[in-house]
């Protein structure tokens, strides 16, 4: 048997290695890898994995569907927004986009088409900060970003940064169980501390 293998493919503004250290801390008797490149959580999935933590989308273009929902406020979803430099992006006038990389190329540029209303060029980077460094050399005239990060992603830097609000909710981080090792993990992560949940966005587990 040994420990249940828990892989989780979130962006969050601190580093991977900080969240995996944070998640293997409050989850004992879990052994988790925490990734933030699309090619890496790939490769960790086919190595065997007993459970995934990720987002909804990302789960079901797995074919997976989740066992385990985290929810904030009583809600599944979050708001997304279009994150600019100085002024309030306007997604049908914005021609670049910076996005995290969920997907793979072809995938992630139809999620930020169909989040945004519009067919920007969208660029790809897999950590919240390179966001900010797309804004800062003028790489991309806005970043999308789930909205409950734009305070913090403020903190990051000396940009004075605006953002809109966009329509279309996204599925907040879910959990699948995928072998022998999953109840056990997912039992874990219901019975996470608050203030990690709160850190992947997430105040309880259902």
């Amino acid at each position: 048997g040994g420990a249940p293998r828990l892989l989780v493919f979130l962006h969050v503004p601190q580093t991977q290695r900080a969240l995996q250290a944070q998640l293997a801390a409050a989850l004992p008797g879990v052994t988790v890898t925490a990734v933030g490149r699309i090619a890496d959580f790939d490769r960790a999935l086919a190595s065997g994995q007993d459970a995934i933590l990720s987002l909804p989308l990302v789960l079901s273009a797995k074919g997976l569907a989740p066992s385990l929902q985290g929810l904030r406020g009583g809600k599944s979803d979050e708001p997304y927004a279009l994150v600019g430099a100085g002024a309030a992006p306007d997604p049908a006038r914005v021609k670049v986009v910076g996005a995290l990389d969920l997907l793979g190329r072809s995938d992630t540029t139809a999620f930020v088409h169909r989040v945004v209303g519009a067919t920007p060029t969208v660029e790809r980077v897999s950590k919240v900060e390179d966001l900010l460094a797309l804004l800062q050399m003028q790489r991309a005239d806005a970043v999308l970003l789930p909205l409950r990060l734009v305070p913090e992603v403020q903190t990051m830097t000396r940009l004075n940064l605006a953002h809109r609000e966009l329509g279309t909710r996204i599925g907040l981080p879910a959990a699948s169980s995928l072998g022998a090792g999953g109840a056990p993990a997912l039992a874990a992560i219901e019975r996470l501390p608050v203030n990690v949940s709160r850190s992947l966005g997430v105040d309880e587990w259902q």
